[in-house]
């Protein structure tokens, strides 16, 4: 699944019935309806030169022993989801800076960006991508540890490995950085296109991933744009709180299109659960409404908090809660190389696969 926070200050969600409240056309202290209001803070998510996204998931005991319903018989899959959920549950957060604000990039003009995934208060995964140069530090016993190995029998196998690549693989196991560098990343694009491989580029590990990645926030914007203003009618209840409303089946849909790319990025089975939700939104009747907060700070979207378990047939919750937290900030840090990189040399690791064909 996905991402962690436990309560959220000032964001509620509430399911209405088909007499749901209805927003407020009226216009606002700032000379903007709520709408109009609410819009330009969804809009000005990009206006500074770093932004981070992060969106965070915990769901309660209830909602963990439904996710168990189908480890039955499984005890150790049974106590990994315990362990990643119950302790924290799961975070990914997205940061991108540059020198200039993010939404005057131009085409070709790539921001610094980092992916992080924290579970079950362990940090899983961390991946940098700076000045086309890409770093990463995996948490490889915890991997292990998930498919029922221990890290031992992967060390006591390391002498076996070429020498070049045993120190990248010694980092790893110990949870520091390796580095490929921009070089080497362009060669192998230009490698994989020379074989006909063109979706290297797509793959998390090459350099223009970069570029997929500092559309995350676009895409993020633009589906949140259509979900609270186009599809929704909006209140301002003072003191930067907006109270939104609409049809359940149109909003959760809305909100899952631009929460998807996100949640499925989690290793698990964060695809068959949005799956499951978007088939679970089908079967709502098009009378149930919905409510729910947002909160605006300095004229940017700070938070918005859903309940995805009221997008799940009730069979598959236990009566339980799965909330949701997408939390936004332009005041994150510049995103820069990590020091104590153990590099990658990409040419000799392509001459000792070549030497083993």
């Amino acid at each position: 699944m996905t991402i962690a926070v436990g309560a959220v200050a000032g964001l509620s969600l509430t399911a209405c019935s088909s007499s749901g409240s209805t927003g407020s056309g009226t216009e606002s202290t700032s000379g903007k309806t709520p709408t109009e209001a609410l819009a330009a803070a969804v809009h000005n998510i990009s206006n500074g030169n770093a932004e981070s996204f992060q969106l965070s998931i915990k769901p309660d005991d209830a909602m963990i022993a439904a996710m168990n319903k189908d480890n039955k018989g499984d005890p150790q899959s049974a106590a990994i989801v315990k362990s990643v959920f119950g302790n924290g549950g799961i975070v990914v957060k997205f940061t991108a800076s540059s020198s200039k604000p993010l939404k005057d990039l131009k085409p070709g003009e790539n921001p610094n960006v980092e992916f992080d995934i924290t579970a079950g208060g362990t940090d899983l995964m961390d991946m940098r991508s700076v000045a086309g140069a890409l770093y990463a530090k995996v948490n490889v016993p915890q991997f292990l540890q998930f498919s029922g190995k221990s890290a031992s029998s992967v060390t006591s196998q390391l002498g076996q490995v070429p020498p070049d690549f045993q120190a990248p693989l010694q980092a790893l196991m110990a949870d520091k950085w390796v580095g490929v560098s921009a070089q080497d990343l362009k060669g192998l694009e230009q490698m994989a296109q020379t074989l006909g491989q063109g979706d290297l580029g797509s793959s998390p590990t090459s350099a223009s991933s970069t570029s997929a990645g500092s559309q995350m926030l676009g895409n993020v914007e633009s589906e949140l744009m259509k979900a609270l203003t186009q599809d929704a009618t909006v209140t301002d209840k003072g003191s930067g709180q907006y109270q939104v409303t609409g049809k359940v089946k149109t909003i959760g849909q809305d909100l899952l299109q631009a929460m998807g790319p996100v949640l499925n990025s989690v290793p698990g089975k964060s695809k068959a659960d949005i799956d499951k939700m978007r088939s679970g939104l089908n079967s709502v009747p098009d009378s149930e409404n919905i409510t729910f907060d947002i909160w605006v700070k300095s004229n940017q979207i700070s938070e918005l908090q859903v309940d995805l378990a009221q997008f799940l047939p009730s069979t598959q919750t236990g009566g339980g809660h799965l909330p949701i937290d997408a939390k936004f900030s332009q005041s994150a840090g510049s995103v820069s190389a990590p020091s104590d990189v153990t590099n990658i040399d990409v040419q000799k690791l392509l001459s000792a696969f070549g030497s083993g064909l």
